[in-house]
């Protein structure tokens, strides 16, 4: 159930830390016994729905490592890191285990959904838990040494990176059913939600580490742009290189950078075309396949593959502003090119 990239050289060094980070906060807090951290367990990846756990090696927790990577340039592989790695990841699976609901996604046969397999109502209750479960990992880390100034700056950074989070969740769903959408509203959307994610994960690490406000800001940014190359990246996969059904993401009627493009920048015919299949109360697979071609006709693949790599020529750019050195840069645009073309 864990949201996890493709093992992404080098961030997978981190991941036992963050993983046994993320263990030993779940089972402080549930000494209850409630079997509402069962279903958490269930979510981070570690039981079955019976509760019987899986001999299987941790999740890649890229989040969490992508934090503990921007802590540990100034302060080392160190528990604190381990803690904010943690605090990123238990939010990223609060957010799944919603946005699964919201979208009816049912998960896979082999781990269905929280919803799918508790109803709506204990989701919400997981969802929730894991969210605050995420802000206490970060109360954590006074323990280990950092001031109560510090660490109510890390939580900020985390309710900053919620916030951001929500509000393109919010512009996503009031573009389901609008065909007006612009590239600009596009990006501005996906930087608000995926853009959130990892620069918020790259910037809590960052103030984990007593960074100076403009590199927290800096890492921040150059998580936006990362995100939204890797959105765009998913975007096209999701139309043209899928080998099962269309994710819920689609057939919900979220607009995609194929999409807006062709809204934005298509022939009347092409744009009544893509009306047409919008405006549909319900959306089956067919029509994605409508869609898809449509797009292909329009020349949106070309343009989405286009936009990523104006992306990636700023994210180089941003990155050497960040670091002077030939070595970090380097890993920083491996760690890079990894999220934007990795799967999930």
């Amino acid at each position: 159930m864990a949201n996890s990239w493709d093992s992404i050289e080098p961030l997978s060094e981190y991941r036992t830390m963050v993983d046994g980070a993320l263990r030993e906060h779940v089972e402080r807090a549930s000494v209850s016994g409630l079997p509402l951290y069962r279903m958490m367990q269930y979510q981070l990846g570690w039981v079955d729905r019976d509760g019987l756990e899986y001999p299987t090696e941790p999740a890649q927790r890229t989040l969490g490592s992508l934090s503990a990577e921007a802590a540990s340039v100034t302060i080392g592989a160190t528990t604190a890191a381990a803690y904010a790695g943690a605090a990123i990841e238990l939010f990223s699976e609060s957010v799944i285990v919603h946005e699964q609901m919201q979208s009816g996604e049912a998960g896979s046969d082999e781990t269905p959904a929280v919803w799918w397999v508790w109803g709506p109502a204990q989701a919400i209750n997981v969802g929730d838990g894991l969210h605050a479960l995420a802000r206490l990992a970060l109360l954590q880390i006074q323990r280990q040494g950092h001031s109560p100034e510090s660490t109510l700056a890390a939580i900020s950074t985390l309710d900053d990176l919620a916030l951001k989070y929500y509000e393109g969740q919010y512009i996503e769903l009031t573009y389901q059913e609008r065909v007006d959408i612009t590239t600009a509203q596009y990006s501005t959307m996906v930087r608000s939600k995926q853009g959130a994610l990892l620069g918020g994960a790259l910037s809590l690490g960052a103030r984990i580490a007593g960074s100076e406000n403009s590199t927290v800001e800096a890492l921040w940014d150059l998580g936006a742009s990362i995100g939204e190359a890797a959105q765009v990246y998913q975007d096209i996969s999701t139309l043209w290189e899928r080998s099962t059904k269309p994710e819920g993401r689609v057939l919900n009627k979220s607009k995609l950078h194929p999409v807006v493009h062709v809204l934005e920048s298509g022939t009347l015919a092409q744009k009544r075309e893509i009306g047409g299949i919008y405006f549909k109360r319900v959306m089956e697979a067919s029509d994605v396949e409508h869609l898809a071609g449509v797009l292909a006709s329009a020349g949106a693949r070309e343009r989405s593959l286009e936009r990523i790599a104006e992306l990636t020529d700023d994210i180089h750019g941003k990155i050497n502003q960040i670091t002077q050195l030939p070595e970090v840069r380097a890993r920083w645009r491996q760690i890079s090119e990894g999220l934007i073309h990795g799967q999930r």
